[in-house]
């Protein structure tokens, strides 16, 4: 037996002599980018065979799914891997916890890893009890498959786990470096880097990886802010097209600015056909919802709620904060276009206009009344019977400026036209 295990140690020694090390760095907000730049790392490592993996982990945490992600990968790989931390919160410490050694910097701590849900304006709250039991039963999981504490992985995500002298009850766990080492959870202190990686057995000279384009551009798109404000500037800008005559810049403006939101998703693996399907199948009803039914029913709801699907399945738990954003931005850029940009000179060559003029009511019209567009239908828009300009809306399709128009219902003060060829 004793033979063995120094053949093992022995072949250990070997490999780390042979093979080159990878330092990979683990900074910043965690989310599902930075899942594929250390699956991308850590698969490039076992095809050029690398003696092992290194994680410099200095993060406040992030998205669990992507830490869920990468700790699935680094648990998989067969080679040596050791953690040296500087910081590990929140989603960080799960990282931590899933590499075969871990290291702990000066002035390091590792630990408070209770999920929370964040929303514009508001203060951040805990997750709901079975996203907690769930995240528990992970780190649970990591910790004995790497032979670290189980009570102190489960209370960092549990703060009802009370550990006399560490943490009372109602706040989890964290750790600062000497009790980390102390409690076994880390494997030794270093006072460098380098010095991390001679007591772990690694050879000084590593090749730091460093994301690549695909993976910056990913993150920087697939934040909360950024998507938020991507898919509100896209919607906004195609609300604007409707009120335009042809289709022109702010219509390529939108589409461009969704082409940028989808772009993020996809480049971080967390979008593809499915949801950029789902997403405009939604546009595709409320437009539908818009130029087709007069009101707001079946087609609109469904609309919204494709829409509303589509974001959920990108962003997953980010989601909330997502739409959250977008409505937020979405409802102060519609303030902003209707109260002040009609009276900016650019904005009276789009918008459409009618002649200022004094405006009859649905009151004054009958059902079965003959007059004239006086601009394009979209479906609302102004019309003319005999010398009364009155609002009305197109009971279907779209009506350019100039149709000969029927009323077929009054509503109050909605009145519904169609075209008289119809």
């Amino acid at each position: 037996m004793r033979t063995v295990k120094r053949l093992l140690a022995l072949c250990f020694l070997l490999s780390l002599a042979l093979g080159k090390t990878y330092l990979v760095p683990i900074q910043g907000e965690i989310d599902p980018a930075l899942a594929v730049f250390v699956e991308q790392a850590l698969t490039r490592a076992e095809r050029e065979g690398a003696s092992g993996v290194v994680f410099l982990i200095d993060t406040p945490g992030g998205r669990v799914d992507a830490a869920i992600r990468i700790s699935d990968r680094i648990l998989q790989t067969p080679l040596p891997t050791l953690a040296v931390v500087q910081n590990a919160f929140s989603a960080g410490a799960l990282i931590a916890l899933s590499c075969r050694q871990m290291a702990m910097l000066p002035g390091s701590e590792i630990g408070a890893a209770l999920p929370v849900v964040a929303l514009p304006l508001q203060q951040p709250q805990a997750a709901d009890q079975k996203i907690i039991s769930a995240l528990k039963g992970k780190f649970r999981a990591v910790a004995e498959a790497r032979g670290r504490p189980v009570e102190l992985a489960e209370a960092m995500v549990d703060p009802n786990l009370e550990i006399p002298g560490l943490s009372a009850k109602g706040e989890p766990l964290t750790l600062s470096a000497d009790k980390a080492v102390e409690l076994k959870v880390a494997d030794f202190k270093a006072g460098s880097l380098a010095e991390a990686l001679r007591q772990a057995g690694y050879a000084l000279e590593t090749e730091r990886l460093e994301p690549g384009p695909r993976v910056q551009v990913a993150r920087f798109l697939t934040s909360s802010t950024v998507a938020g404000l991507l898919l509100a500037l896209g919607l906004l800008l195609l609300l604007l097209e409707l009120f335009t005559p042809g289709f022109g810049v702010m219509g390529a403006l939108g589409l461009a600015f969704l082409a940028l939101y989808f772009a993020g998703g996809w480049l971080a693996g967390l979008s593809g056909a499915f949801e950029l399907v789902l997403f405009f199948l939604g546009v595709a009803l409320l437009l539908a919802e818009a130029f087709l039914f007069p009101g707001f029913g079946i087609a609109g709801a469904l609309g919204v709620g494709a829409i509303l699907a589509s974001v959920y399945f990108t962003f997953g738990e980010n989601a909330l904060m997502v739409i959250a954003i977008a409505v937020i931005a979405l409802g102060l850029g519609l303030f902003v276009v209707f109260r002040f940009l009609p009276r900016t000179r650019p904005a009276r060559a789009l918008v459409l206009e009618s002649t200022i003029a004094e405006h009859a009511t649905g009151d004054e019209v009958e059902v079965g009344a003959i007059g004239v567009a006086l601009t394009d239908l979209r479906p609302g828009g102004v019309a003319r019977f005999g010398n009364k300009r009155i609002d009305v809306v197109a009971n279907r399709g779209f009506l350019p400026k100039g149709t000969t128009l029927r009323v077929v219902e009054v509503r109050g003060p909605t009145v519904v036209v169609e075209a008289l060829e119809e």
